[in-house]
């Protein structure tokens, strides 16, 4: 017996301390690796607009909703190292260095404070705001300084040679007082209305303080005293004996819900690191916190959103989120892969073993009594071991305890039913074996009466209906409506469901088995994961898409959550809480319900692997690798809008800063039609999950939204002239709340020859030119008319002309005699033809005046008629020659009317005298280029000849001629070539257009 009792208290000392578990604190880590300039963080800073100042020794960061801004000396930082940051009451910054004194940022440009403008000393060790007044701690006295004026009023260090450095600052009944490191306690009062500093007492090495209420904490070195403050302050008071801690600390905040914590240095020791001051001891938290550095040595809380933040001298800076939405309780070694509750109880799956917990106490179920109870059950049963001769899983009997293996744990009749691949335990709440199956399967459920249903991939489904006898029903794998490759089941009214990653969702109703891709009712098969949503059923597929289905009366898909809409592709369970769904993928967590998607993530503390999940009242539990979570559903699932403001902070123009200072709200920015390509860089209020926003822009009410980006910025290339409203949308994935609100009101403006004014000044202008061409060629054309009309007049009468020549008395005179001299000599047949002649030429003469164009057909005509009147003046001796180029069609051809007749005349009339032998005229038509006749007169008689009747009809008739082809717009010297010799005959040239 005292071996039993021994064996009882060393399990439960082995329970305890297998189940004993710490809550860890989910955080950051940020250094020079990838934020931050420098390592040693000595100075931090939340501001009243909840932005963290980080002081570097290598330069300042402002850490804006996980935006970084980087300042250093050539952006009008004093000096690189910065030991002190403050805010006064103005929301002006303020930044102390080691080394160049004060500089003071308000929001656009530094100002600088050093000892030439009064300050004591330029190396600050601390920073001090209360009032109008900002207190400045050197390494060799103090300074207050006005924040209105910046009026500098320094005070004089006491004699001695120990240096007057400043430590800290603190308040008391109205009066500040200055806490030095060897120089003792100080408080600057007024004396004659001049401020003096007044000594209080001598503690020494004092390293900083707090004031806790009635109390202050003091620290020294390698301890820390709590004391009343109306002690510290006394002139007679000494440090207590009674030392606190074991470390020195530099730095200490109070949280809002009462915790102090304090950032500790043991410079030559190893004792620092983050603590948490608790009943006057000094816990240490670099565990929870995930802080392993000893060099802490700088402190900041974030009131609003209860984050603490650790500046360390060598590992950078830690933003521990100490009231995390998700709570992490580790179990060392032990992954969490199953959850279970009963009428009584709660079942949670390990990896070494079960854990019940009820009424408020904790057992375990080992892997190995596991493995004795199967040990047990093989050695005493009556019944023949199940040989699964029909393709069912073979069990091993031979596996040992440390290889188990857990598939799933359902509650039916409230037993706990453990599911494994050493077989199927029926566990009561009590910790109790109720019955051991020798089953081996992946999957298993329940019928609405509590028969278990066993599953197989490849080896049907069997229904038992006596588990004491194993008296089953076993459908066969090859009937159609077998489910077969099962991966996931839910019991739900008189349904029980099962899920194929093959061919879809099955049914057991009415003692049999439905397949809802058989029978045509849903033809999804590759199925996942399986839960109740309300009256409904949620159903995952294998590739991330979710449906939600109603399947009472008959089955409707009433939604499809596609895989694109949630966070990751792989859903690792679905479970619900108050009809929203929750989906678990391999990056999160994801709440949905009416069109709300909230994510959960490592942001707030959710870190992989996701194994299984259970809603418990209101917290959902979800196992994981070395522990489980636990989340506030409530909190979560119905969260405030943390987005409330959004503040336009910088304007790039053409990739340079704009320099005008903020918009002004409702101010229109009017820029330059070349001044297009823009950058807004922009900003929410203070957000706990920055990450979780995403950005969309419009150009215009009516424009569509953007796609959605992480960064809080817009860039806007080649912009044309418009006006433009630019909205902004911020969606909130921490509470799938969205935030819109107008950014900026702008406009481009048009290049000036855009411009209304320009466009209408340049119509005015083309108006005009367009009246004034209009008036010009009216004016034109009216001169043009009257020079047609006279240049029609002068054509007609040079036609006139050609025709009074071409019927000159001298030739009708000469007519007249030829037809007496016929007449007196009898000769009635040359006298009546040659009649007939002259009055045909007569005829085709005032036929042809009329025209101003004949055919060559026509001129021929004329000509050879012209010619035998002219000739029968001299006895036919004249001989005459046509020649006709074959390619000319002279009843096509046209040629201007009364050119060739005068040219004709005046070898009549002057080329042939008496004595002439053989006088020849020869006229012929050719072709010389396409449209282009050319007419040749030639004639073998005297040429050249020089008397005043050959100038005067030269000057008549061939000037008429040229007259003529000038009105019909020729150039007369290329038109008419007339080429005579003396004695050598004359040839004349007419170059016409045809």
């Amino acid at each position: 017996m005292p071996s039993c009792k021994i064996t009882k208290l060393f399990l439960l000392f082995l329970f305890c301390a297998t189940a004993a578990f710490s809550q860890n604190y989910p955080g950051k880590n940020y250094t020079a690796a990838n934020q931050l300039p420098n390592n040693s963080v000595r100075s931090l800073l939340v501001d009243s607009n909840n932005i963290l100042w980080i002081g570097t020794e290598n330069g300042l960061v402002k850490k804006e909703n996980d935006v970084f801004t980087y300042f250093f000396e050539e952006d009008g930082l004093a000096l690189n190292s910065c030991w002190a940051i403050a805010e006064d009451k103005n929301k002006h910054l303020w930044f102390g260095s080691y080394g160049a004194g004060v500089s003071i940022f308000d929001g656009f440009q530094f100002k600088g404070l050093s000892e030439k403008d009064g300050l004591v000393h330029n190396e600050i060790t601390k920073l001090y705001a209360s009032g109008n007044y900002m207190y400045v701690g050197t390494s060799d006295g103090v300074s207050v300084i006005d924040i209105n004026t910046h009026k500098v009023i320094s005070f004089n260090p006491p004699a001695g040679d120990v240096l007057f450095r400043v430590q800290d600052f603190f308040r008391y009944q109205n009066e500040t007082y200055v806490v030095t490191y060897n120089s003792g306690i100080y408080k600057i009062q007024n004396k004659n209305n001049q401020p003096a500093l007044v000594e209080v007492n001598g503690h020494s090495f004092i390293y900083s303080v707090l004031v806790d209420n009635d109390s202050i904490f003091s620290s020294n070195k390698g301890f820390f005293t709590k004391s009343p403050l109306v002690d510290y302050v006394d002139e007679n008071d000494s440090l207590p004996q009674k030392k606190l801690g074991n470390s020195i600390i530099w730095d200490y905040v109070k949280t809002g819900d009462n915790k102090i914590f304090a950032a500790a240095w043991g410079i030559y020791d190893t004792d620092g690191g983050i603590y948490e001051v608790e009943n006057n001891r000094l816990i240490s938290r670099a565990s929870e916190f995930n802080v392993p550095s000893k060099e802490v040595i700088s402190l900041a809380y974030d009131a609003k959103f209860e984050k603490l933040y650790v500046g360390t001298k060598d590992a950078g800076m830690f933003e521990i989120a100490l009231n995390p939405q998700i709570k992490f309780h580790r179990t060392e070694g032990k992954s969490i892969t199953g959850f279970a509750e009963a009428k009584n109880s709660s079942a949670v799956i390990r990896n070494d073993g079960i854990v019940l917990k009820r009424g408020g106490k904790e057992q375990i179920i080992p892997l190995s009594q596991l493995k004795k109870w199967q040990e047990n059950y093989v050695a005493t049963t009556k019944l023949p071991l199940p040989r699964h001769p029909d393709d069912f899983y073979e069990l091993d009997y031979s596996i040992k305890a440390g290889e188990i293996r857990f598939y799933d744990i359902k509650v039916n009749g409230n037993l706990y039913w453990v599911n494994t691949n050493i077989g199927i335990f029926a566990i009561r709440e009590t910790g109790e074996l109720e019955r051991y199956l020798p089953l081996h399967s992946e999957e298993i459920n329940f019928t609405q009466a509590g028969e278990l249903i066993e599953t197989n991939p490849y080896g049907g489904v069997r229904v038992y209906s006596d588990l004491d006898a194993f008296t089953y029903t076993h459908f066969e794998q090859t009937v159609p409506h077998t489910p077969t490759m099962v991966v996931s089941s839910l019991q739900k009214g008189n349904k029980t469901y099962f899920l194929s990653v093959f061919s879809g969702l099955y049914a057991w109703e009415n003692n049999g088995f439905k397949s809802y891709v058989k029978e045509g009712i849903w033809n999804e098969k590759k199925l996942k994961h399986i839960t109740t949503l309300g009256r409904d059923l949620a159903i995952s597929t294998e590739f991330g898409d979710v449906y939600i289905v109603n399947d009472d009366a008959s089955f409707k898909i009433l939604k499809k959550i596609p895989r694109a809409q949630l966070q990751g592709n792989s859903i690792s369970f679905l479970t619900e809480y108050k009809g929203t769904l929750i989906i678990g993928t391999e990056k999160g967590l994801t709440l949905y319900k009416d069109q709300r998607f909230i994510f959960l993530d490592e942001e707030q503390g959710l870190e992989q692997a996701l194994l299984s999940a259970r809603v418990n009242k209101s917290t959902l539990f979800i196992g994981s690798y070395g522990g489980m979570y636990d989340i506030d559903l409530e909190a979560v699932n119905e969260p405030p809008a943390l987005v409330e403001n959004l503040l336009l902070k910088e304007i790039f123009i053409n990739n340079n800063k704009f320099s005008a200072g903020p918009i002004a709200g409702g101010e229109k920015l009017k820029l330059a039609h070349n001044e297009n390509t823009i950058l807004l860089k922009f900003s929410t209020n203070a957000h706990p999950f920055p990450n979780k926003l995403k950005y969309q822009y419009r150009l215009n009410a009516n424009d569509n939204w953007s796609l959605p980006s992480s960064n809080p910025e817009i860039f806007l290339p080649a912009l044309p002239p418009d006006e433009y409203e630019l909205d902004v949308r911020v969606l909130d994935q921490s509470t799938g709340l969205g935030y819109t609100r107008p950014l900026l009101n702008m406009v481009i403006l048009p290049p000036f020859w855009k411009t209304w004014w320009f466009i209408l000044l340049l119509t005015g202008i083309i108006l005009l030119a367009v009246y004034s061409i209009y008036q010009y060629e009216l004016l034109q054309a009216r001169k043009f008319e009257e020079q047609k009309g006279q240049l029609r007049k002068r054509f007609e009468e040079t036609k006139m002309e050609a025709l009074l020549a071409q019927m000159n008395p001298h030739f009708i005179f000469n007519a007249m005699n030829s037809i007496q001299y016929y007449i007196m000599d009898s000769d009635i047949d040359n006298a009546s033809r040659f009649l007939g002649d002259f009055a045909k030429l007569i005829r085709l003469n005032l036929d042809h005046c009329t025209k101003p164009t004949i055919l060559l057909v026509e001129e021929i005509e004329y000509l050879q008629l012209y010619i035998r009147v002219e000739n029968t003046r001299f006895n036919n001796n004249i001989k005459v020659i046509f020649e006709t180029d074959p390619l000319i069609d002279i009843y096509e051809v046209e040629i201007p009317t009364m050119l060739l007749q005068t040219f004709v005349e005046n070898v009549f009339v002057h080329a042939f005298p008496a004595g002439i032998k053989d006088p020849t005229l020869k006229i012929s038509f050719k072709l010389v280029a396409e449209g282009v006749l050319r007419c040749k007169i030639e004639d073998n008689g005297i040429g050249i000849s020089n008397t005043s009747a050959h100038k005067l009809h030269e000057s008549k008739g061939v000037n008429l001629v040229k007259e003529r082809l000038a009105l019909l717009g020729y150039d007369v010297a290329e038109a008419v070539q007339v080429n005579a010799e003396k004695d050598k005959g004359t040839t004349v040239l007419l170059t016409l257009n045809v």
